[in-house]
């Protein structure tokens, strides 16, 4: 994720890259040193020296890509020093006080850093950040009782090196540690309030199960929600495909020209074919249909890498400035 951020910066119109940081294994070595060799940068990126993740940094905004264990410690100290922390990191998106934010849902979750301009942001997990403006217009066309998710997660999004080839092949894994609570989690403090300075969670109950399938890039996820006010298959996808962003967000760099899209046809979205709608920006719906168990059923594809990480991390970072909570230095 931290690589594809970087690529990002690299061609982004309001960000620059000024410094690179990682652990202290890999701390004054070249970028382009460190970085697998298939991996293509800019040549300023490249050449930059990987600092302490822990600063001294002389930029305001701070982009997190740290493993949680080493975000929980390094994320806050660096907010304490007057940086606005944008992460991908899991560490502290359950907390009410820090927003867990998808620009095109709940950008006015950015409140919570009303106090200041520092502060922890926090994009959800790979999974959820695709099911979210997805369950954004039904929650508010016909009211989100409860959701069944199945995911088909690809191999990158467990990271590099990622799992061994022997263990995919001629196979998938019906688990992933610490998935499924997330999924369970996230959507509800998503679509909650913000009261009194905490988030208040939506009444949302979210059953999931997570999986590791054979393709590289892509999480599919099969979904069956149940709302609270009947709708045909004909409602559920017109409050799918009228779904845009607000204004604050619609005008962002890395946001889409359309948060969804659905497609026809008993066979799509598959990975290879939609994934990298608007650079992956897009989340692809298919197969909407009603549900004998609950109200209806669809299958929802996004990009794991864009939408469901570096992508989701940049919108916010750009929706935090479009507010005027980032100064270019300290």
């Amino acid at each position: 994720m931290g690589i594809r951020l970087v690529q990002r910066l690299a061609r982004h119109p309001w960000f620059q890259l000024a410094a690179v940081a990682a652990s202290t294994r890999s701390e004054g070595r070249r970028l382009g040193d460190a970085v697998p060799s298939d991996v293509e940068l800019a040549s300023g990126a490249a050449d930059l020296v990987l600092q302490a993740s822990s600063g001294p940094f002389d930029t305001h905004l701070v982009l997190s890509a740290l493993p949680a264990d080493v975000a929980r410690e390094v994320e806050p100290a660096l907010a304490a020093q007057g940086h606005l922390v944008v992460s991908n990191a899991s560490a502290f998106r359950a907390d009410p006080e820090v927003p867990l934010v998808v620009p095109e849902v709940n950008p006015d979750h950015l409140s919570l850093l009303d106090g200041g301009q520092a502060g922890i942001v926090t994009n959800p997990n790979c999974a959820v950040a695709g099911l979210m403006p997805v369950f954004a217009p039904l929650h508010d066309a016909f009211g989100l009782r409860t959701a069944l998710v199945t995911t088909f997660q690809a191999i990158s999004g467990a990271g590099r090196p990622g799992p061994p080839a022997s263990s995919l092949v001629d196979n998938v894994v019906p688990w992933i540690g610490g998935e499924e609570d997330k999924i369970a989690r996230e959507p509800g403090k998503i679509l909650g309030s913000v009261v009194d300075g905490r988030i208040h969670p939506a009444d949302l109950v979210v059953s999931a199960t997570a999986t590791r399938v054979p393709v590289l890039h892509g999480h599919l996820e099969s979904v069956s929600v149940e709302l609270e006010r009947p709708a045909s298959v004909d409602e559920v996808k017109a409050a799918l495909e009228t779904f845009r962003a607000p204004d604050e967000t619609a005008g962002l760099p890395s946001s889409p020209a359309r948060p969804v899209v659905v497609v026809e046809g008993p066979d799509r979205p598959q990975p290879r074919l939609d994934r990298d709608r608007d650079e992956g920006m897009t989340v692809v719906v298919g197969r909407v249909r009603e549900c004998a168990v609950l109200s209806c059923k669809f299958v929802v594809l996004s990009h794991n890498l864009e939408r469901g990480a570096a992508g989701a991390a940049m919108l916010n970072a750009e929706l935090a400035t479009a507010q005027g909570r980032v100064r270019a230095q300290l």
